[in-house]
């Protein structure tokens, strides 16, 4: 995935107490592109912040599917050597009662790092509302001049 390397800036005007040469309707016209041209680059922000949180996201799933998949096979293969082991001392419905509370056991770190990792980051565009809101902002105070 790309990061993004160039910032949003709000484009340069001559200073609040200057006379700007540009007509009224030309300065409209200046403010409106600005706008368009601000508005997607929002968009292509909220775009890139939300693909990194679906990203973040798949890689939980995997990492949860992936614990599932060895957990199965260590299910399989220690639950026998266990059941096994334990039926020499214990009565077999209590050995296997026994494996199972440690096969338990073992699965829960790997299901608390899955819910863990689902949670973040979240999926809210937050550096998105905050540069539309200073955005917002920057219009006012052009609209103002």
């Amino acid at each position: 995935m790309e990061q993004r390397t160039e910032p949003i800036v709000a484009p340069t005007s001559p200073a609040l107490h200057e006379k700007d040469p540009r007509s009224t309707i030309e300065l409209v016209k200046d403010i409106a592109a600005d706008a368009s041209s601000l508005f997607r680059k929002e968009v292509e922000l909220a775009k890139q912040e939300l693909l990194e949180a679906i990203t973040a996201r798949l890689l939980a799933v995997g990492a949860m599917a992936v614990a599932g998949v060895f957990g199965l096979f260590m299910l399989g293969f220690l639950a026998l050597a266990a059941a096994a082991a334990l039926d020499i001392i214990f009565p077999a419905w209590l050995a296997a009662l026994i494996v199972a509370g440690g096969f338990a056991l073992i699965a829960g770190p790997a299901v608390l790092f899955g819910l863990r990792r689902m949670r973040a980051p979240p999926l809210a565009p937050e550096e998105t509302l905050r540069t539309v809101k200073e955005d917002m902002e920057w219009a006012r105070a052009q609209l103002r001049r």
